[in-house]
C-alpha cells in the first residue's frame, strides 16, 4: 500500500538563503568594479584640467609673440586679467580675460597663472624666454597641481 499522506512534490525555485549567499558574492564582486571605475573618473578630471591649464599657458605664450618685444615682461594673475591687446591694423583684438574663461565652466577649480621672463642677448639674436605657471587647487583636493610651459619670443 502505498501512504497517501506524502505527496511527491517537485519544488522548483530558491530559498530565501540562496538569494541571499548570491546578493552577498554579486556584492563582494560588484565593489572592486565601481572602485575602479571611481578612480578612472577621477582620472579623466585630473587629465581634463591639465589640458585647460596647458591651453591657458599657451594662449597667454601666444599672447606675447604678438605684442612688442619690449613689452614681454613678467605679469602676476592679476596683471594677466588686465591686459588687452588691440591690434587694428591686423584686424583683431583679444581680451586675455577670455583666455581663462574656459576654468570658470568647472566649479571645482580655483586657478592662477603667472609670469617669467629671461632676456638672453649674443652678438646675432636678442630673445626672451617667456615661463609660464599655471597652478590650481581642486576644492577636493589638499595639495595644488601645476603645469608650466616655455616659449621664445624674439626681437622683430
Amino acid at each position: 500500500m502505498s501512504n497517501t499522506n506524502y505527496k511527491n512534490t517537485n519544488n522548483k525555485g530558491f530559498s530565501l538563503v540562496e538569494i541571499c549567499i548570491v546578493c552577498v558574492v554579486l556584492m563582494v564582486l560588484l565593489i572592486p568594479v565601481f572602485t575602479i571605475m571611481s578612480q578612472g573618473n577621477a582620472g579623466t578630471v585630473q587629465s581634463r584640467n591639465e589640458i585647460l591649464a596647458r591651453g591657458y599657458a599657451a594662449n597667454i605664450i601666444a599672447y606675447y609673440n604678438l605684442v612688442p618685444y619690449s613689452e614681454v615682461k613678467e605679469l602676476t594673475f592679476e596683471e594677466l586679467k588686465t591686459l588687452v591687446l588691440e591690434q587694428k591694423e591686423k584686424n583683431f583684438i583679444i581680451n586675455i580675460n577670455d583666455l581663462g574663461r574656459d576654468f570658470e565652466k568647472f566649479k571645482n577649480l580655483e586657478f592662477n597663472a603667472s609670469v617669467k621672463v629671461k632676456e638672453f642677448k649674443n652678438q646675432f639674436n636678442n630673445y626672451k624666454v617667456v615661463s609660464v605657471t599655471v597652478e590650481w587647487k581642486e576644492i577636493n583636493k589638499k595639495t595644488p597641481n601645476k603645469v608650466s610651459l616655455s616659449g621664445m619670443v624674439t626681437k622683430r
